[in-house]
């Protein structure tokens, strides 16, 4: 019995029908045409249902198997090759980064400061410290006040007393105070 995969002339019911067939039937050889480019099996699947999806969008193009089969390996092809690209880019620009001095040295000046700020933050009080830590986690006055079961007044008193606190004791470290002011306002 030959399949008919048309999708030319269908009602949307019988257009799904006859698209899951075709899917069924070429899913598995398109994900392991894609897996040749790819190497990684999760990625090649993934990319071979975008080209799926890239099939369906257009469907009402095509006219015979053959040209749906062209299309589908085409857009997975041309899928695979900008993933590559994309990730040859990306590995350039990491490696670049990664052996220069500069990076060297911003990547040892932050931990420096996160150590500074974490032992600095460690010492407020602990009620404070709860306070200092879920504002520097982006929470706003009143989430903190929520989640301590607090006013908002007392997270405001006990942020700029934190902050008074950390300014004291952080005074050799001006650039770890401009992070700290940053967070707590």
């Amino acid at each position: 019995m030959k399949t008919n995969y048309s999708l030319v002339g269908r009602s949307n019911k019988d257009d799904i029908k006859a698209f899951k067939q075709f899917f069924e039937s070429f899913y598995p050889s398109v994900c392991i045409f894609a897996l040749k480019y790819l190497k990684d099996a999760e990625l090649a699947e993934d990319l071979a249902q975008e080209a799926f999806f890239e099939f369906w969008k257009q469907r009402d193009k095509f006219t015979d198997l053959k040209a749906m089969k062209g299309f589908i390996y085409t857009v997975t092809r041309n899928k695979c090759l900008n993933n590559i690209k994309l990730r040859t880019i990306h590995k350039n620009i990491l490696k670049d980064e990664i052996s220069s001095d500069d990076y060297f040295y911003e990547m040892v000046l932050e931990e420096e400061t996160y150590s500074i700020l974490h032992k600095s933050v460690n010492n407020l009080a602990p009620q404070s410290r709860k306070i200092v830590w879920l504002s520097m986690e982006g929470n706003k006055n009143q989430e903190i006040a929520d989640q301590l079961k607090i006013s908002v007044n007392t997270v405001k008193t006990l942020k700029k007393n934190a902050y008074k606190e950390l300014r004291t004791q952080l005074k050799d470290h001006i650039f770890v105070l401009f992070l700290i002011g940053y967070f707590l306002n």
